[in-house]
């Protein structure tokens, strides 16, 4: 009995000293796990089943809320820090977004990029210059915000800023504006697969949901992965020709026009990647409009390419009919000119100053055709011109 007693308490302490091991090594009991799920919270994912209708989930901690929803039906999309939840009326399916979208030439415009699942910072960029009220309404009324891509990857909230960008399209469209989404690398990564810029926090979404990657959460039968697959590479709002990463001198040279870009790209997000053919291959690679870096010359030459010409510049404006190319996807330190103004870089990424903590971002404001700098704090300066 003796003995029976010490081999119980020896095996208690086994026990103990293995779980222990397994939280160090990262190897955590299902407890454990639990845990690490509690203060997941995302969603609503929405999504067509075998029968024709849709369904929303929702995640808060490790429980899935579900429910069957319609095209007109509201859901809600959660808080995030301290700005608030809000509803979104589901809309059907999308129709190709434009390839131009005609506007005044004093009609005020609010371009940014690459705000890369940073929601905070980027709703505090849009709320301090009126293009959305404290409840996250739209408030810019016939003005239009253009977003040039790469909502997706590395931050923690980028479904939630699609669905803000879903609901003030609805919003700005009632009030005589606009909301515009230009597809970038990081859309195309996720809308194919490729998942090696996510942030932590989305694979075990997927695992909850039981979905074995993330981007099925996003295919074509989901409602915004159908509405995502809706939107340009490319498109000319008023005298600016908008896009993520650049017009290259090669796609010039194919003699595509505009609708030509954006039917091949939607093309490409559609089938299965091993079919995608040389134009596919040519609008989502290096020389194309969703990665090309040639306006940034040592970029360029890194990349083992000539960066763009004076004449290439002139060559795409006068294609296009535009005064000036808006771009994103490579990182400057302030919005900056670029051939002598006929090239502006809008991606300043968005982040947090070191020792003050606060929001660092800035998007490009056209009033009357005046472009300023504008910041995260509500600052505003005029853009220098070279």
């Amino acid at each position: 009995m003796l003995q029976a007693i010490k081999t119980q308490s020896a095996m208690k302490v086994w026990a103990v000293l293995l779980a222990a091991a397994l939280l160090v090594i990262g190897v955590a009991p299902d407890h454990a796990r639990a845990q690490s799920t509690q203060s997941l919270r995302d969603g609503p994912y929405i999504t067509r089943s075998a029968e024709g209708g849709w369904a929303a989930r929702w995640i808060g901690g490790s429980a899935v809320r579900e429910r069957a929803v319609e095209i007109g039906d509201i859901v809600t999309v959660a808080a995030v820090g301290a700005f608030p939840a809000f509803d979104v009326e589901l809309r059907g399916p999308a129709k190709p977004a434009p390839d131009e979208i005609k506007v005044g030439s004093r009609t005020p415009l609010f371009v940014m990029a690459d705000t890369h699942g940073e929601f905070e910072i980027a709703v505090q960029l849009l709320q301090r210059h009126g293009i959305v009220d404290e409840r996250l309404r739209w408030t810019f009324g016939k003005g239009h915000l253009a977003v040039l891509g790469d909502v997706f990857d590395r931050g923690p909230n980028h479904t939630e800023l699609l669905w803000l960008i879903y609901k003030l399209e609805a919003e700005a469209r009632r009030a005589g504006g606009g909301v515009h989404l230009a597809i970038g690398n990081h859309e195309a990564m996720v809308l194919t697969g490729d998942e090696r810029y996510l942030n932590s926090k989305y694979p075990r979404v997927a695992a909850v949901l039981g979905v074995e990657r993330h981007a099925m959460l996003w295919d074509e039968q989901t409602l915004l992965g159908q509405w995502l697959r809706s939107k340009a590479a490319v498109f000319r709002l008023g005298n600016y020709l908008c896009l993520h990463g650049g017009v290259s001198r090669e796609l010039i040279d194919r003699g595509w026009t505009l609708a030509q870009v954006n039917q091949t790209l939607r093309a490409a997000l559609t089938g299965p990647a091993a079919r995608l053919d040389e134009a596919a291959r040519f609008v989502l690679g290096e020389s194309g409009p969703l990665w090309y870096r040639g306006y940034f010359e040592q970029l360029a030459r890194q990349a083992g390419f000539a960066p763009a010409s004076r004449a290439d510049i002139d060559l795409i404006r006068e294609r296009f009919g535009v005064e000036a190319i808006l771009v994103g996807h490579t990182r400057v330190p302030a919005i900056v000119s670029l051939y002598e103004g006929r090239v502006i870089a809008v991606q300043v990424y968005p982040h947090r100053e070191q020792h003050t903590h606060a929001p660092v971002m800035e998007a490009l404001s056209i009033q009357n055709g005046q472009m300023f700098r504008a910041n995260a704090d509500g600052g505003r300066e005029v853009l220098p011109r070279p």
